[in-house]
C-alpha cells in the first residue's frame, strides 16, 4: 500500500486525506497543533453556538456528497437567509438608484450580447479597475466592492480580477451552487465527522508534530497556509519556498455577539459594508436568520480584518466591542444589551488575492508538481471551502493516476 504524507490538518488536509484514503492509500496526516480543523471550529456557549471562522460550505454536489459520505445530515438555510443587504446609508436589498441601475444595464447588456468573453478580466487588472471599466463607479463601490471584501477580506483596489474572476471564463464544467450547508451543531460537526471517518479508514493522525519535509514518506502534500508552506520547504525546496514567500497574508477577525433582544428591522443573511463610509467592519452575519436552531439567543457575527486593518488585532476586547457597538448603531440603528460574546483573532489567516499572487500562481504552474511534492490550500485560486474540496478531489485523482 503506497503511503502519502499530508502536512496540515485544516479543511484542505482533512479533505484530501479522506479522498486519498478512499482510493486505498495509507495516509499519514501531520498537524503542528493539538487539534484538527485549522480555523474551522465552533464554540458552545449557554446562549448558543459561535463559529470561529467560516459558518458554512457553498452547497455544491461535491459538498453534498461529502456530507453523505460522512453520514452527516446537513443543516440548510432558512427562507429568511435569502434576503441579503448592502449598506448605503442604511442596509438595502438593492443599493443603486434607478438611474444608476439603468446605467449599469446599459453598460453590461451590450457586452453580454457579444458573449461573456467581453467581460473577461485583463492580466494585472485589479477588481476595482475591472469594475470601473465594465460596471461603472456606483456598482463597483456599492455591489462589487462589499461582495468581494466579504469573501476575500480585502479592498478591491488591491485584489486581482484575473485570479478571482478568471475561473468563471474557463471551459471547465462547473459544479452548480445551490446555497449553503453546515453541520447541525456548526462547523465543528463537520470537523468531528471528518476526523472520525479518517480514523475509520486507517488514516494515521499525528498531532503536536513538527515535520521535516525531507524525511516524509511517499508523495507529500503540503496543505497549510502559504506562509507555513514557505517555512516548511525552506531547506528541502528553497526556490519554491522563495516563490511562496512572495504571497502576502492578511488578518481575519470574527466577533459573535449575543443580545438580550433580537433586532427585527433587517431579517436576512446579513449586511455587507462598502469602503468609503469610515467603517472598519467588512460585514455582519445575522446568524439567527440564517440557520435553524441558531435563535436560542439572538446573535450576530461581525467580520473584520484585511491587510489595511491589521491593527485591529491588537485592540482589547473592550475597545473592539465598543467599536462594533458604534458601527452597529450606525449601520443597523440598534443598541440592544450585550449578553455574551466570542472573539476570534487570526493573524495571517487569509492569502491576499492581489496582483502579486497572480504572478506567483503563474510561477507555481511551471514549478509544480515537483517530484512527489504537491501544494494544497486556500491561496491556490479558491478561497472557499467548496473550492478547496474540489481541489482535494483533483489532487487525489492526480496522485492515484501517477502512483497506481
Amino acid at each position: 500500500m503506497k503511503t502519502v504524507s499530508v502536512v496540515g490538518a485544516g479543511f484542505a488536509g482533512l479533505s484530501v486525506s479522506l479522498k486519498l484514503a478512499q482510493k486505498g492509500f495509507q495516509v499519514d496526516l501531520y498537524e503542528s497543533s493539538s487539534r484538527v480543523g485549522g480555523l474551522l471550529g465552533t464554540d458552545t456557549t449557554e446562549h448558543g453556538i459561535a463559529e470561529r471562522a467560516a459558518n458554512a460550505l457553498i452547497r455544491t454536489s461535491k459538498a453534498e456528497d461529502l456530507f453523505n459520505e460522512l453520514g452527516l445530515k446537513p443543516s440548510l438555510p432558512l427562507a429568511s437567509a435569502k434576503k441579503r443587504f448592502l449598506f448605503r446609508k442604511k442596509p438595502r436589498t438593492w443599493p443603486l438608484s434607478f438611474s444608476e441601475t439603468l446605467g449599469l444595464i446599459c453598460r453590461v447588456l451590450p457586452k453580454l450580447l457579444k458573449g461573456k468573453t467581453s467581460l473577461k478580466p485583463q492580466s494585472q487588472e485589479t477588481l476595482e479597475q475591472w469594475g470601473l471599466r465594465l460596471l461603472g463607479p456606483a456598482a463597483t463601490q456599492h455591489i462589487l466592492g462589499p461582495a468581494m471584501q466579504g469573501i476575500y477580506g480585502n479592498e478591491i483596489s488591491g485584489l486581482s480580477a484575473s485570479v478571482i474572476l478568471g475561473p468563471l471564463f474557463s471551459k471547465k464544467k462547473k459544479d452548480k451552487y445551490q446555497g449553503l450547508l453546515t453541520g447541525p451543531g456548526g462547523m465543528q460537526d463537520l470537523v468531528d465527522h471528518l476526523e472520525a471517518k479518517l480514523k475509520e479508514l486507517g488514516v494515521r493522525i499525528h498531532l503536536n508534530t513538527s515535520v521535516n519535509a525531507r524525511e516524509l514518506k511517499g508523495p507529500v502534500i503540503i496543505a497549510t497556509s502559504a506562509s507555513a508552506a514557505c517555512r516548511l520547504l525552506k531547506e528541502s525546496h528553497p526556490s519554491l519556498s522563495q516563490v511562496l514567500s512572495e504571497i502576502r497574508m492578511s488578518s481575519l477577525m470574527s466577533v459573535t455577539l449575543f443580545f438580550n433582544k433580537a433586532q427585527t428591522t433587517y431579517q436576512g443573511f446579513g449586511c455587507l459594508i462598502p469602503r468609503g463610509y469610515g467603517l472598519k467592519s467588512l460585514g455582519v452575519l445575522m446568524n439567527s436568520y440564517i440557520f435553524a436552531d441558531r435563535n436560542k439567543t439572538y446573535n450576530e457575527t461581525w467580520m473584520m480584518g484585511g491587510e489595511k486593518e491589521q491593527d485591529l488585532l491588537s485592540f482589547s476586547d473592550s475597545d473592539l466591542l465598543k467599536l462594533i457597538a458604534d458601527e452597529r448603531f450606525r449601520i443597523l440603528g440598534h443598541k440592544e444589551s450585550l449578553l455574551d460574546y466570542r472573539i476570534n483573532r487570526w493573524d495571517k489567516a487569509l492569502p491576499y488575492y492581489d496582483l502579486q499572487l497572480e504572478k506567483t500562481l503563474e510561477l507555481l504552474k511551471s514549478m509544480l508538481p515537483a517530484k512527489e511534492l504537491y501544494l494544497h490550500g486556500n491561496y491556490l485560486g479558491g478561497i472557499g471551502l467548496s473550492k478547496i474540496l474540489e481541489r482535494s478531489e483533483v489532487l487525489a485523482e492526480e496522485i492515484a493516476s501517477r502512483y497506481a
